[in-house]
């Protein structure tokens, strides 16, 4: 996989509070990351390019998931520049 995986959590006494956040990257290029809270069931988009800017917000299942909406958002737009 791409992603960089990232658990970002409170202290242990807050242990329930923790946030789950991913970053998902296309070769060289940060896409963006998707984050969830403990109480919620989906991942959110959060756009780092402008390229991606079209997913931001919208939310998935895994952050697998939301990897394969970014690498299909590139092959969709042939024209797009990414860092090398």
């Amino acid at each position: 996989m791409s992603f960089q995986s990232q658990i970002v959590s409170s202290p242990p006494a807050r242990q329930a509070q923790t946030r789950q956040a991913y970053v998902i990257e296309i070769g060289e290029t940060q896409a963006g990351l998707v984050a969830r809270g403990a109480d919620e069931r989906f991942f959110t988009f959060i756009s780092a390019s402008a390229a991606f800017d079209r997913l931001e917000g919208q939310r998935f299942a895994t952050p697998v998931a939301a990897e394969l909406a970014a690498r299909q958002l590139v092959r969709s737009r042939p024209g797009l520049r990414l860092a090398a």
